[in-house]
């Protein structure tokens, strides 16, 4: 019955962040996923494939986010000099600004939504939470390089 609870419980959660972070998302032009293939591409560049196993999306989901983020100018795609099969995708100076801006702004929002939590179960919560991923070996793609 703990596995069904903590399942519950973080649904919950999700929900009631992601009404809010829609917002945001929606204000400054971007989706979930399009913030997601930013805040990777801001680490390093990559594959499709690479960001598509990272950001747990389907090849056809990575390349319809691609295409949008490449059309507004937040990325490039260049031929792989190792393989001519696939592409390499690096984020643009402009991509890193909307990423960085999108960013700050969905953290203030979650910051606002779970001001009146005390910062140490949240921060409890957080390791509890890290560790769970860890035993179910997916916790790479909620760590990307930011700040808690």
């Amino acid at each position: 019955m703990s596995s069904l609870s903590l399942a519950q419980h973080a649904v919950r959660l999700q929900t009631l962040l992601e009404r809010h972070i829609a917002e945001v998302l929606k204000n400054h032009g971007l989706s979930r996923s399009e913030l997601d293939v930013l805040g990777a591409l801001a680490c390093g560049d990559a594959r499709p494939q690479e960001l598509s196993s990272q950001l747990l999306l389907t090849t056809g989901g990575i390349s319809n986010i691609l295409r949008r983020l490449e059309a507004d100018g937040h990325i490039t795609r260049e031929a792989n000099t190792k393989d001519a099969r696939s592409n390499i995708v690096r984020i643009t100076p402009r991509g890193e600004a909307i990423a960085r801006e999108t960013g700050d702004a969905v953290t203030e929002v979650i910051n606002r939504v779970l001001g009146p939590v005390d910062d140490s179960l949240i921060e409890r919560a957080a390791e509890q939470l890290h560790e769970v991923l860890l035993a179910l070996d997916e916790d790479a793609p909620v760590h990307r390089g930011a700040t808690n």
